[in-house]
């Protein structure tokens, strides 16, 4: 939390020290220009289940309580005790403890003697799924940073030519306005894009990593208790995803087509 609160404070300590002036950098026709035009072409250019999505991933990666992969492999070594020790149904207890939905599904694959291929199919399919949402999020937020920008300069051009225009007719003090969304637009555009997005863009890329890996040391987990791994193997093979730093899932060229929203792993 406090690495969330001190930038903030810092902002509003430079907006204090600055007093009046920082009312200089306001301008409501500049920032509707940039905001609406951006937000527009978004709205139009992706579905609103996917933006709603973009929406949930990150509230995640800000307020999601954060397992490390090593407290995850310690958990799966655990749960890989049980099983072999007790049981299937010893695991079956265990499934409404387990707060990882992804997690929970495998378990639930194991509890049902799934045979290895069909338990393979659907471990790796829902975990492209998820690793989809967050390629999405990310190109989504990459759509946003170049936009910002974009209008910026729109509304700068705007102004250029209200400006011209006005020149030869207004007074000096009549051109403030046109001179104002000419500038104004391009400062907004450019922090946005920088000072928001792209570390929003930065947040996002870093939480579908950490949750790949995790994806992937479960993935590796179940399948070795599927063949009838023992306890010490499926430990190794945890530790050794652990050492390689496995951090992604492959990802494809392009983004699936036919987008749906997908729940386990959110």
């Amino acid at each position: 939390m406090l690495r969330y609160l001190l930038p903030a404070a810092l902002l509003a300590a430079a907006v204090a020290a600055g007093g009046a002036r920082c009312l200089d950098f306001i301008d409501l026709s500049s920032l509707l220009m940039t905001v609406g035009g951006t937000l527009s072409v978004l709205l139009i250019s992706y579905p609103t289940e996917r933006l709603t999505d973009l929406a949930r991933l990150l509230r995640a990666s800000f307020t999601r309580q954060k397992q490390t992969r090593e407290d995850l492999a310690q958990e799966l070594k655990r749960l890989a005790r049980l099983y072999r020790v007790n049981g299937s149904r010893a695991l079956e207890a265990q499934e409404n403890g387990i707060g990882d939905p992804f997690l929970k599904r495998a378990v639930a694959l194991l509890v049902d003697l799934e045979a290895e291929q069909e338990i393979s199919e659907q471990m790796e399919s829902a975990a492209e799924e998820i690793s989809a949402r967050y390629r999405s999020g990310e190109q989504i937020l990459a759509t946003l940073a170049k936009l910002f920008p974009a209008f910026g300069l729109i509304g700068t051009l705007i102004g250029l030519v209200s400006l011209m225009r006005e020149m030869a007719t207004q007074p000096p003090e009549a051109l403030t306005a046109s001179f104002g969304l000419a500038i104004m637009t391009t400062l907004y555009g450019a922090v946005l894009a920088n000072a928001v997005v792209l570390p929003l863009a930065a947040k996002l890329q870093a939480a579908g990593e950490e949750r790949a890996a995790a994806l992937r040391l479960i993935v590796e987990w179940v399948l070795a208790l599927a063949r009838g791994a023992a306890p010490s193997k499926v430990e190794r093979t945890l530790n050794s995803l652990l050492s390689s730093n496995a951090s992604e899932l492959p990802r494809p060229a392009e983004p699936a087509r036919g987008w749906r929203i997908f729940s386990w792993g959110r």
